[in-house]
Formats: structure tokens, sequence, C-alpha cells
């Protein structure tokens, strides 16, 4: 024993080995306070979110307006980030990192369907089977029990050129979007919408474009059926495309729907059938009478048509309450790929108001009666210029006043490819505006470009004056030093 303390002293006496450990002891507790500061400093950056956004387009920035709603959240909001096992989008992601950070109701968490495949179901009765995809932004309220699923197609916003006829990638929404879905599973009440069902209407497969649009924008989307439910005259009823007409007993339902000032959205195509009496007189309440057959546009109407192909209608828009706002912004760009136009009725009631909102350029209607399946123009088609979309209000004799719309055309909001790169988003959602009466969430943020501006020089005379200048400034600095030294 009394060697071995004999042996430590004299490990402790050395003084190579004195310095030796303290010079190791000293630097790895330098290097362990340098990791503890780092780890400090990251998880208050990323608490606080104190990292600058130096991009050309401050995608991660979020504006005043997403301030506003996280400050006012009341109940807590968690965003379910599922990633694919490639690689994550690293600016959306850091723009939640902002989001968590300014509100303490707002969470997020990274997510693999792989790892976590409950995710495919546990929010199916909230929205939907398919939503969930391996690559998708889950946002998610416990409170309301209300969920929004997110994919890159929701962010990209597209531009129509003209001169080529092509659509190309303009901006990123993310957080136009991603504030929208915070305010739609967070609110206590959405304005509601209905859609008629029981007469072969569009079914929920067709309209799942549709109704997307609708639930992105706020709304709570519901189908009514007038033999199980009764039918709310707060909230306008879309009637989309019957197959089958009204029984009387219907009809009745509907008239007192109108007379208690409910508003209608009708989608009525070519290929409707024309002899639905009841349903025909539901729309004459509002001087509604659809033409039979196709509405195709003259080859030589080029800038009313999309394409090469005629019955690819891009309408023109008509001005009015409903469509002030889109023309003014410039949001006119439709394309209805099959349409249906409307007489206007010669005769005028005192207590209707009809307006044509979307006219067609020159045109022809192809009914088919004449057992052609042709869609060229034939001898005996009318011509003109015709209304594919009309707006009316009914007073009734009460004083109750209902609005009605319709449409001859359902692709323009039922069509994916359409409906995001086109304005039909923008159009549809102004006019369930101007039934409802009251404003969808559509918040003033505006998108983030995705191209970089080019820099464009205003004058050529600097560029010159630089090029120049440097060579010459070269042979005057070796002039200075060789001069001297010539003779040596």
């Amino acid at each position: 024993m009394k060697k071995c303390k004999e042996k430590l002293h004299s490990l402790l006496e050395n003084r190579k080995l004195r310095c030796g450990g303290f010079s190791a002891a000293l630097t790895g507790a330098v290097i362990l306070c340098v990791l503890l500061i780092g780890a400090a400093a990251d998880a208050v950056e990323s608490r606080y979110a104190l990292a600058r956004d130096f991009s050309f387009n401050a995608a991660t920035t979020h504006s005043e307006v997403t301030d506003n709603v996280l400050a006012g959240l009341e109940k807590d909001v968690h965003i379910y980030c599922v990633i694919p096992a490639e690689g994550q989008n690293n600016t959306l992601m850091n723009m939640l990192e902002r989001y968590a950070a300014e509100s303490p109701r707002v969470t997020y968490s990274r997510e693999s369907l792989v790892k976590n495949p409950v995710l495919l179901t546990r929010f199916s009765d909230a929205i939907g089977e398919n939503e969930v995809t391996g690559d998708c932004l889950i946002v998610h309220c416990p409170d309301t029990g209300r969920a929004r699923v997110l994919t890159e197609d929701d962010y990209y916003v597209y531009e129509y050129d003209m001169e080529t006829g092509t659509f190309s990638e303009a901006a990123v929404s993310y957080e136009k979007c991603v504030t929208e879905a915070i305010l739609y599973v967070t609110q206590d009440e959405l304005p509601r919408l209905q859609i008629l069902t029981g007469h072969g209407e569009l079914t929920a497969a067709d309209t799942a474009v549709l109704e997307e649009t609708l639930t992105s924008a706020n709304y709570l989307v519901e189908r009514v059926n007038l033999q199980s439910g009764v039918l709310d005259p707060e909230s306008p009823l879309l009637v989309l495309s019957p197959a089958y007409d009204f029984g009387d007993s219907d009809l009745e339902k509907l008239m007192d729907f109108a007379r208690a000032g409910g508003d209608f959205f009708f989608l009525s195509q070519y290929s409707d059938p024309t002899d639905l009496e009841n349903y025909a007189s539901l729309l004459r309440l509002y001087g509604m009478e659809p033409y039979p057959g196709l509405c195709i546009a003259m080859e030589d109407a080029a800038d009313s048509y999309y394409g090469d192909a005629p019955v690819y209608l891009m309408p023109f828009m008509q001005e009015t309450n409903a469509t002030l706002p889109l023309i003014s912004g410039g949001k006119t760009l439709l394309l209805l790929a099959g349409a249906r136009a409307f007489r206007l009725p010669e005769e005028t009631d005192p207590n209707l108001t009809l307006l044509p909102v979307l006219m067609t350029g020159d045109a022809y209607i192809r009914d088919y009666t004449d057992g052609l399946s042709v869609s060229d123009r034939q001898a005996g088609d009318e011509t003109g210029r015709f209304p594919v979309a009309l707006w009316a209000d009914k007073m009734f004799d009460d004083g109750a006043v209902s609005h009605a719309f319709i449409m001859g055309n359902a692709t323009a909001f039922t069509d994916y490819w359409t409906v995001n790169n086109t304005d039909s988003t923008a159009f549809l959602l102004q006019v369930i505006r101007s039934l409802q009466g009251k404003t969808p969430v559509n918040l003033d943020i505006l998108p983030k470009n995705v191209l970089r501006e080019e820099l464009a020089l205003t004058s050529l005379t600097p560029a010159v004056i630089v090029t120049v200048a440097l060579p010459l400034l070269v042979l005057l600095a070796a002039a200075l030093v060789l001069w001297p030294r010539r003779n040596l």
C-alpha cells in the first residue's frame, strides 16, 4: 500500500504529466463549453427564430397579417410535416419554425408515413381517406377536431402566357396557405354551403376539386337531400347538373327556400337533359333558359378560345357587382371545356334583375337536334355572342330577395388542371361570397416570386468605363514599378 502511494505521489510530482494533464483537461473543458454554447444558441435560435432571411424573395418570412392571426389564436394547432424519405422542403420548414417561435399555440413535428403509418387513418374522418400523401402538411386543431392537408399543388401560383399559350410557375404561397389553414381549423363556426343530392347530380367524386376549393376558403360544405333534410335559407344551395327532374314536393320545397331569401348556385352542362320540366320552371323563376347543345367559338374569334380548340371557350367577364373586384385585379382568365349558353328573355319581370356575367366572342350553338354529330357549324345553327353565365336578383311580394347564379360548364370548377391554371378559384369564391353575403377567408398575403428578376443596366457607360479603366490602371501600376528599374 505504501509503495502504491509513493508511485502515485511520484506521478503527481512529474512536471510533464502535471502540465500535460492540465492542458488536456483545459482543452476538453473548452470543447465542452463550445458545444454547450452552440447547443444553447441553436435552441434559442429555434425557439425565437432569430436567423435572418437573406433569400431574394424572403420566402420564410411571414407578414403582419400572419402576425395578427398568430397573436389572436385561442386554440392550439399542431402541424404534422409528412416528409418523403429523400428529403424535405427546407424553405417550408424554416417558415414553420418562425410560426412556432411567434406563437406558443403553434407546434410542428416531422413525420414519415413509413415510421408513423397511423397518420393515413387518424384524420380520415376530418379530411377524407385519400388526402394524406407522403409529402404534405397536416394542420390540425385538437379542440375543433378539424384538419387541413396542404401539398405542393396548393402552394404554387401559375401564370398564363398569351403569346406562347402555356402556363408556368410564377410564385409560391406558403404563408397564405398555412395561415388560412390555421384559421380554418381553429374557427368556432364556419359559413355553410349546401350541395343538393337525390336527383343524379354530380357525385362527391365529381366535385372533389370544387369542394376542396370551398373548404380551403373556410366554408363548411354539406350534402343535403330534400327527402330527409331541411334547407337552410341562410346557406346557399348548390344545384350541380341534375340528371333527373324534381318531384312536385321537391320543387315546392325549393320554391319555399327561394321565397325565404335562399340563394342558388346552378351548374348546367351542355350534355344535361333538356326535358326536366320542374327544374326548368325553377330556372325560369330567375329568367334563366339554357340553349340545348354546345356553344362553339367561331374559328376567326381566336381570342375567345384556347389553342386550336373552339370548344374550349375563354369567355369575357362582364362588369357586375360580383365581378368588379376580379376585373380590377386582372383575375379574368377562365377556361370552359365544353359550355352551354343561355337565352336572355325578351320580356322583363319588374321584380327580376338578370345580368350576363360571362360572354362568349363570336360563336354558334350546335344543338345536334338535326341528328348530326359533327361540331362544325351547320346552316341552321344560331350565331352571335352568348352568355355562358348569368346572375339574377329576384324580389318577392314580401320584400325577400333571392339571388341566383348559373354557369353552363362544370369543369371550370371541377377539373384539377383547370382550377390550378386559371382564375376559376378567385371567380368561384367571389360568386359564392356575393351569394352568401359573408366574406370567406381569403387573406391579403402576396405570393413570393420564384424567379429572381434579372439585373438590368440603364446605361452601358459605367460598364464601358470599368472595362477600359481596369486594364489601364494595371498598366499604369506596372509602369510605376518597372520604370525606376529600367536600367537594372
